[in-house]
């Protein structure tokens, strides 16, 4: 019975790791070093949720079996009332042998430290350049990480130096030098994300409740996505005609044009017809396409950026016309709520214009009033009342962050759950408890990295949208906050040897393998034990949205319900939804690649609201730009974006194609 939990919770995080990178990524389209790489990563991350409570009890078993102290217990089949004498230290329904974590330990940690800070960033970069060999991309991989590696290294060696001048530097100081370093930098950025996760998680749950808020916010949503979709189809658009040009220049017999092969590949079917009409062109004489490359090296070199920016666009292009579909149907579902709680008659009436899921479809077609009671008061009530209860919850983890440190008296109140429940060595309710207190920090934490956006170049999507570059940078942050959870749970419920100061008590094997972080003495003295107390700070911060209005007054849009270019986003998202309503069926949905008349006509609608003016990527030309015969308009975004290349003429500039640049794309934290 005790190796079946142990192999239970293997089992149990293998399938929930598996699920959730099957809805973030595509295997079908990623690496299969990626996919197995980033599965490590998230499965260790996982892991904890459910190994460390084993070991916690397995701690608390050891301490009593170490200073055994006898107790007056009821045999449990006696009829008389006469108490006996009983061994004190029942053996945990889940034991198994010590050295089981002490081994599995050792995995998880250096794996996840070797992942961290070697082979993930070396990925990332090996993924998202647009080298087409292998040896150039490993290359490009090492040129750039070596500043990450370099500054790194510097500063290893200074806490070494530092170190050594407090302490003998042997090698197991060196090693837990090493450790204490990685795990600060990680409770850093613990504090960080648990700073903004406590409150954000309940608040999103209990903003669900409120059916009208959430509609807005999802208007305002519609409103941001449709801007960002013409924005990227024109970069798309600007893309293919480098695509065409590089077509004309490069022949079947040229040394670079199995790269080119390579690059027309991933071109979208859409976009093939238009590159093979303007080559047909080409071949019939009826375009002029001078040779401006001075060299293959200058040739390659413009190749591998647009390889590299294609690839990119094609993914944003992709997850924004998916992401469309999912945000009108979400939209359409929050506006039937709105409508049927208002109707008297208690009958829900659906106007959505999207097919229902099959389970809704299976239990309300026939029954409209419990189809109402269900969305309009049950899932209401239901929700709030989840927000509330995780509310709760949060504050009891700032209150025990900020007071973990206080041993007599205990102040942390999973402190005192922890011990009240071994004093009577019900090591399954301590295990339960420990289970859903670590998954909740993790849910926290996790929550925030999966919410970050930094503009295209980190997004974490369902529905298979997430790209591999994003996929490792959530593996790497996920393995740089794996052993910190675990060290801050620890402290929390007084296993710590570190904080508690008693050296007679057993500790988990987590820590009797890791150590305590006590090798930097400027890091045990005050950071390990004062910065998580900045979680209260960050999380009164994250309640009254200082991040989002500080962003919102730089220009980069955020919803205020009481905002007034809010407002006029949400009356653009109406205007959307009825576009879509309207248009649904038909070959002219929003969800299509918009037309040059339809971006035209945006851009003109919002340069009328908001006054946002910028230059059109199809007209910019950043290979050219030496030639004073080009008259070019770039556009207002990072340079990274501009086109290479310019398939018009050389003294032609594309009036129609302005497009307002919206600042809501750079976002950090998805609102």
């Amino acid at each position: 019975m005790s190796s079946i939990a142990f192999i239970f919770d293997i089992i149990f995080s293998l399938i929930t790791t598996l699920i959730l990178l099957y809805r973030c990524g595509n295997y079908r389209r990623q690496h299969p070093v990626t996919t197995i790489t980033v599965f490590i990563a998230w499965f260790f991350s996982i892991l904890i949720v459910f190994i460390l409570p084993l070991d916690i009890s397995l701690a608390i078993y050891q301490d009593c079996v170490t200073h055994p102290e006898p107790v007056t217990v009821k045999p449990p089949n006696n009829n008389n009332n006469n108490n006996s004498l009983a061994p004190s230290c029942p053996l945990p329904w889940s034991y198994v042998n010590p050295q089981v974590y002490a081994n599995l330990w050792r995995v998880v940690y250096w794996t996840s430290q070797v992942l961290t800070w070697l082979i993930l960033p070396l990925m990332q970069s090996f993924r998202e350049t647009g080298e087409f060999s292998i040896k150039g991309k490993i290359r490009y991989a090492i040129k750039a990480n070596l500043i990450f590696y370099g500054t790194l290294l510097l500063i290893f060696v200074i806490l070494v130096i530092y170190v050594a001048t407090k302490v003998k530097m042997t090698s197991s100081n060196f090693m837990a030098t090493l450790v204490a370093a990685s795990t600060t930098w990680g409770l850093f950025l613990l504090v960080l994300m648990l700073g903004y996760g406590l409150v954000q998680v309940p608040k999103n749950i209990y903003n669900h409740s409120r059916t009208k808020y959430m509609l807005a916010h999802m208007q305002f949503k519609l409103s941001r996505l449709y801007n960002e979709k013409m924005d990227v189809e024109e970069r798309l658009d600007s893309l293919i005609d480098d695509v065409t040009k590089f077509c004309m220049q490069i022949k079947g017999n040229d040394p670079l044009r199995p790269c080119l092969e390579k690059i027309i590949k991933i071109v979208p079917e859409q976009y093939s017809n238009r590159i093979q009409l303007t080559m047909n062109d080409y071949d019939n004489n009826r375009i002029a396409m001078p040779n401006r490359f001075s060299d293959d090296n200058e040739k390659e070199k413009q190749l591998i950026k647009l390889h590299e920016r294609l690839k990119t666009n094609i993914h944003v292009h992709n997850r924004v016309q998916v992401s469309w579909i999912r945000e009108i149907n979400e939209a359409f579902y929050l506006e039937d709520i709105v409508k049927n709680a208002e109707k008297t008659d208690r009958e829900f009436v659906r106007t959505n214009p999207l097919a229902a899921m099959w389970l809704r479809r299976k239990l309300f077609d026939n029954h409209s009033k419990l189809e109402w009671y269900t969305y309009c008061v049950l899932r209401t009530w239901a929700l709030r009342l989840l927000g509330v209860t995780l509310g709760i919850i949060s504050l009891l983890v700032i209150w025990s962050e900020m007071t973990f440190f206080s041993t007599n008296p205990v102040l942390s109140i999973f402190a005192q759950c922890v011990r009240a429940a071994s004093n009577h060595y019900s090591y399954f309710t301590i295990e339960v408890f420990c289970c859903l207190s670590i998954a909740y920090l993790c849910l926290c934490a996790y929550y925030t990295i999966f919410r970050i956006r930094i503009l295209d170049y980190f997004y974490v999507s369902l529905y298979h949208l997430t790209d591999e570059n994003s996929l490792i940078f959530a593996a790497t942050f996920l393995c740089r906050l794996t052993a910190p959870l675990c060290y801050n749970f620890l402290g929390m419920i007084h296993l710590d040897q570190a904080i508690t100061h008693k050296i007679d008590h057993e500790e988990t094997k987590f820590t009797s393998i890791m150590g305590h972080l006590t090798a930097i003495p400027i890091v045990s003295v005050g950071f390990n034990f004062y910065f998580p107390m900045l979680i209260c700070l960050l999380s009164i911060g994250t309640f009254f949205r200082l991040g989002s209005r500080c962003l919102h007054a730089c220009g980069f849009r955020q919803f205020f319900d009481d905002d007034d270019v809010s407002a006029e986003y949400v009356e653009d998202g109406k205007s959307l939804m009825a576009r879509e309503r309207r248009s649904y069926g038909g070959v002219d949905t929003l969800a299509n690649t918009t037309t040059a008349t339809q971006r035209r006509d945006r851009r003109r609608e919002l340069e009328e609201k908001y006054g946002l003016r910028s230059a059109s990527a199809m007209a910019a030309n950043n290979l050219y730009g030496d030639d004073p015969m080009i008259t070019e308009t770039r556009p207002l975004i990072s340079n990274g974006d501009e086109p290479l290349l310019n398939t018009l003429p050389e003294t032609y500039t594309r009036p129609d194609l302005l497009q307002p640049t919206d600042p809501t794309r750079s976002i950090i934290i998805d609102a």
